[in-house]
């Protein structure tokens, strides 16, 4: 396998991590894909810079919510040295653990990944957009 492919490899197991993170309400798997000083962009709302903003902004989601997250349709990773990129799409459902309706989202992201010195790829900016305005039912 050649070092690309290597890492291609690393990239999507680190995104598998990640959805299963969600849909196990795992924080700790969740946050784990995270460098750092990642940042988050969503829409509407400024930056969340920094693993300890990334926290407090996450773990409420997690906590409140049983998440069923898939990604779907085509995907793009790049890898060019110790940088990388990845876009995809992804469903995300969240039903509040205490019961309500489930509200359905369809989003895309692109991710910017940075290689540790370790040799491991974590998220350094991930960015995500609505598909679609998110349905409840």
């Amino acid at each position: 396998m050649s070092t690309n492919e290597a890492d291609i490899a690393a990239i999507n197991a680190l995104y598998e991590k990640w959805i299963l993170g969600l849909k196990n309400n795992d924080f700790e798997l969740f946050i784990s894909v995270w460098a750092d000083d990642a940042t988050r962009m969503e829409p509407n709302s400024p930056p969340i810079t920094g693993i300890e903003q990334l926290r407090a902004h996450f773990l409420p989601f997690v906590e409140q919510n049983d998440i069923d997250s898939d990604v779907y349709g085509d995907f793009d990773v790049q890898v060019f040295g110790d940088w990388a990129f990845y876009r995809g799409n992804y469903t995300l459902d969240l039903t509040p653990t205490g019961g309500g309706p489930t509200t359905h989202m369809d989003g895309k992201w692109v991710d910017i990944l940075k290689k540790q010195p370790d040799g491991t790829w974590m998220v350094y900016i991930d960015s995500v957009s609505d598909n679609k305005p998110p349905e409840v039912e």
